[in-house]
């Protein structure tokens, strides 16, 4: 027999075993996880015959539109089934359920970030369609070098620094303002900054002349980073990363954008969240924009 509920800190133990078994993190992820950012009312987990099969979590977020309306949603995150008990429709289940039990509290938005390709396809059976994009580039520490020879972006005074939720959000937002986007509370923004420091990065804001924008990095290893999300005007894109890369050194970089910016960087745009929807409101605003989401704890 099936039973889907939200989560108590008594299972706490089980749920951790569960993560380990589907998406093979290290402990320390996962007890930084639990520590920070676990809440049992955001939450859901499938028991069968009594025993916990599969779980995802809710983040609380917002789609902000072009035109600046303000939308209720949630990331799903960490959707999973113990191995032991994969192919038998677990999955969809407690995602059904989850998307029920959204809609029953006024939240028509549903938004994931499938962990690989081959889960879109998975995730579209299930009522999901690509709503956000991104532009990826590889650079390496020697082509950043070279865009100080773009001496016009060059002139103004700069300075990169460490900074709080707070500080991050207003710039981020008014970076994207006029874009179809996610935002998050200061809270998750918070969470983001631990999870960059855990790996010896940080939330940065990049100050350029009267240019105020932002970055989320995290450090994949001591050759290689992530640069999660980079917010600037796209004229000061090269000033940008060649202090960004003073601040946070290594050999090779992983760059994400918005789709529509960065072109001369090089790159390919591609599909990165999904979402679902009830109105068909939505279905037209997604249409004729691309969402972006750079954040998404992946």
């Amino acid at each position: 027999m099936l039973k889907i509920r939200l989560s108590k800190i008594d299972d706490i133990p089980y749920l951790k075993e569960m993560w380990k078994s589907c998406f093979r993190d290290e402990d320390e992820y996962i007890e930084f996880f639990f520590d920070h950012q676990y809440k049992p009312n955001q939450t859901f987990l499938s028991l069968y015959n009594g025993k916990i099969v599969s779980m995802l979590t809710m983040f609380p977020t917002q789609v902000v539109t072009p035109d600046q309306q303000h939308y209720p949603s949630v990331m799903l995150y960490a959707i999973g089934t113990h191995p032991h008990y994969q192919g038998k429709g677990f999955s969809t289940q407690i995602m059904d359920y989850t998307w029920k039990y959204l809609q029953k509290h006024k939240v028509n938005i549903s938004v994931l970030v499938p962990a690989e390709n081959s889960l879109f396809a998975f995730y579209h059976k299930r009522g999901y369609e690509a709503g956000f994009y991104i532009r990826e580039v590889l650079l390496t520490d020697q082509q950043i070098e070279k865009f100080k020879l773009y001496q016009e972006d060059m002139i103004l005074p700069m300075d990169i620094s460490s900074i709080g939720p707070s500080d991050y959000n207003k710039r981020r937002n008014q970076q994207l303002k006029g874009r179809l986007y996610m935002a998050y509370d200061d809270e998750k923004i918070a969470y983001q900054k631990k999870l960059s420091q855990l790996s010896g990065a940080d939330i940065y804001g990049i100050n350029i002349g009267i240019f105020k924008g932002c970055a989320t990095v995290e450090r994949i290893h001591e050759d290689k980073v992530m640069i999660k999300e980079f917010l600037l005007p796209e004229h000061q894109f090269y000033r940008g990363l060649v202090e960004l890369m003073k601040v946070v050194s290594a050999k090779e970089y992983i760059l994400r954008l918005p789709a529509d910016v960065g072109e001369s960087l090089g790159g390919s745009v591609r599909a990165f969240g999904m979402i679902q929807f009830e109105k068909e409101f939505y279905k037209k605003t997604f249409e004729e924009n691309m969402g972006y989401l750079g954040i998404a704890y992946d």
